[in-house]
């Protein structure tokens, strides 16, 4: 039997049942059409396959059939057979069932249900346990999915004074998932009355059915009932502990091998890969995903969830807070699921991101987030340029904000855009250098970031060298930004990267010159750097000794300038000690790269007495009294090389001949 005709005898069917059961049923024309076409278009269809059979056939017309002429509130009505949401069980749905009768159910076909009406909580409170609802997020291939759950109960004591709903994950495509996704926080649970709430909350350890999980109420999402102050929040319910459902990390660009700077954790560690993609996000309806950038170019990074709720160009979503920030200002990007993962850990959506601004987040709180479509926040650009042995050069544009996010994270943003890119361009050879230059300013002060540094190494991997330079800048922006007295942000920022095909790194192998010397000459010193493995390098230096310089033995010392020079301050995350303002920070922490100069340094050490000398040795008894400090000359120069290790001899001097 052919389709359409199957149709008309359903049609006839259901006229006949109508008629049986005394109901008069009168259906506009034109009513009847807006009413379908309105309910059901390419991007909102589902197919009422009531039985979970897989087809919409006649056994789906059978219980269709016995629900005919219920309406809201009537004994036996169940909101699944009332097909558009209107309340009644009648002719129009009728027509949308003959419309897809024999059709193979299709994942990812929507309920029809208006989901910018709010189910109020005391509504929620008064239905029946095991009621199944619906949640929509976007699933696969940037389709939008309604999933079924199963309605638990309202608990009031997890987040008083908000109740969250508890519900069964019961979709069998969720079971074999192992639960709700990270990034699907924030999708739409609802049923035919309307919008109940946004999923936001599961138990820490599931992993076996049933998956429970807990929903924010839409009254508290959209900030109808006030707030959650911070003190009530609980950790526990019925004994076992309740998290926020995760709101992924996803980062673009970047190489397979992910580097942190030593010590520390990084945003970028923690992050999932995923796609750049020039793809345009479908639309900001509940269930899309809800992007927030928090760095956009190339390497791009962003936390992903689902939009719960959109009123006119306001949009709300993720069901609970990023981090408790309160007021924000987050650039809303574009994001499509490609699709769900699951692992050991926990399941996550996979996503592409495209990073046109759509918006601003504005409100970072524990009931939601929310934010505005339209125009995005203010953006602070970072600028990179990195040579390559080559010749080639490559230019970058990112662009991070600054309200809403962390200290940390503002440092490892700006480092990660600075060095992080070039992880997709370089293999990691062996005995290469790099040269950075940065250049970084700030609000509240016209002082600027602004140094060289040469990176080296023995075997001058790149990959080290990355991370030296990424650990370097972070240290020297903490030093800045890390204070307690000035709570300076970045305003630009920029850096140029020359790779160096060659060897830029030293040892100090040997240091040589005359062992005796008078006061008043030039002691000329020959320092040997060996440079990799097998060249070596002579400089030479001219020391200067002064004239006041008292006989006695010397010690000359060949190395860095950071090796030998004075130690400063260590790097201080909050108030620095003393009297050390922000201009002398900067100059600090602007201070030459003294890894590249070679310094020869002489100092006194013990007096020199000849033998048969009269009279106790100078600084003892009635001698000449000892000095302050020890008499100390030095030379220096820039080598171009990262030098290791030092060297040193006993030089003596002793007074002029007399003639």
């Amino acid at each position: 039997m052919g389709l359409n005709k199957t149709i008309v005898l359903i049609a006839t069917i259901a006229l006949s049942a109508l008629v049986a059961a005394g109901s008069d049923v009168h259906a506009d024309r034109t009513t009847l059409q807006a009413t379908t076409a309105n309910s059901y278009d390419e991007d909102t269809t589902f197919l009422p396959d009531f039985d979970g059979n897989g087809t919409v056939d006649f056994s789906d017309f059978t219980q269709f059939a016995s629900k005919f002429g219920r309406s809201e509130g009537d004994d036996g009505y169940e909101a699944r057979f009332d097909l558009n949401g209107d309340g009644e069980i009648g002719f129009s749905d009728f027509v949308v069932f003959s419309q897809h009768y024999g059709k193979d159910l299709s994942f990812g076909m929507l309920l029809p249900w208006d989901l910018s009406r709010i189910v109020p909580i005391d509504s929620v409170r008064s239905t029946p346990v095991g009621t199944r609802v619906f949640m929509r997020t976007e699933f696969a291939n940037g389709e939008l999915a309604d999933l079924e759950m199963k309605f638990i109960q309202v608990v009031d004591d997890f987040l008083p004074p908000m109740p969250v709903y508890m519900v069964e994950a019961s979709d069998s495509v969720l079971v074999a998932l192992g639960g709700i996704a990270r990034g699907m926080s924030g999708s739409p649970i609802f049923s035919a009355q309307g919008a109940w709430g946004a999923i936001a909350y599961g138990f820490v350890a599931q992993d076996s059915p049933p998956y429970y999980f807990f929903a924010t109420p839409m009254e508290w999402v959209i900030g109808e009932r006030g707030t959650v102050p911070l003190a009530k929040r609980a950790a526990t319910w019925g004994g076992s502990s309740i998290v926020p459902l995760d709101v992924p990390l996803l980062s673009t660009g970047l190489n397979r091998i992910q580097l942190a700077p030593e010590g520390r954790s990084s945003p970028f560690s923690d992050a999932v890969a995923a796609g750049l993609t020039t793809q345009r996000q479908t639309s900001f309806a509940p269930g899309r995903p809800l992007a927030v950038g928090l760095l956009l170019g190339e390497l791009t990074l962003g936390a992903i969830g689902t939009i719960s709720f959109v009123d006119g160009n306001r949009v709300y979503g993720f069901g609970h807070s990023m981090d408790d920030a309160g007021p924000v200002s987050l650039p809303i990007i574009e994001a499509v699921v490609l699709g769900e993962i699951s692992n050991l850990q926990a399941p996550y959506k996979f996503a592409t991101f495209n990073p046109t601004v759509r918006g601003t987040l504005t409100e970072d709180r524990i009931p939601a987030v929310r934010g505005i479509l339209g125009e995005g926040p203010e953006l602070v650009p970072i600028r990179s340029v990195y040579s390559f042995p080559s010749g080639g050069e490559v230019e970058l544009l990112h662009t991070m904000p600054t309200v809403g996010v962390s200290l940390d994270m503002s440092i490892d943003l700006v480092a990660g855009a600075f060095f992080r890119p070039l992880l997709g361009r370089i293999e990691n050879d062996p005995d290469h250098s790099m040269r950075v230059t940065s250049n970084v300013s700030f609000d509240v002060t016209d002082s600027t970031l602004t140094r060289t540094r040469l990176y080296a190494a023995p075997e001058g991997r790149l990959l080290s060298l990355i991370r030296n330079a990424t650990s370097d800048m972070s240290s020297a922006l903490a030093t800045l930004m890390g204070r307690d007295d000035y709570a300076l942000q970045v305003t630009d920022a920029g850096v140029s990267v020359e790779v160096i095909a060659e060897p830029r790194y030293a040892r100090v192998f040997e240091v040589s010159a005359d062992s005796v010397i008078s006061p008043g000459d030039a002691l000329a010193v020959t320092t040997l750097l060996r440079v990799g493995r097998r060249i070596d390098r002579e400089i030479e230096l001219a020391l200067a000794v002064p004239d006041s310089f008292p006989p006695g033995v010397y010690l000359l010392e060949a190395g860095s300038a950071a090796a030998l020079g004075d130690a400063g301050p260590p790097p201080f995350f909050g108030r620095f000690p003393g009297d050390e303002t922000l201009d002398d920070v900067f100059e600090r922490v602007n201070s030459a790269d003294e890894n590249v100069v070679l310094k020869a340094r002489l100092t006194f050490e013990t007096p020199f007495v000849p033998p048969g000398g009269e009279g106790p040795p100078p600084g003892r008894g009635g001698g000449a009294p000892r000095q302050a400090a020890p008499p100390t000359a030095s030379a220096q120069k820039d080598v171009d090389l990262v030098m290791e290790g030092s060297k040193s001899l006993s030089i003596k001097v002793v007074a002029p001949a007399e003639e």
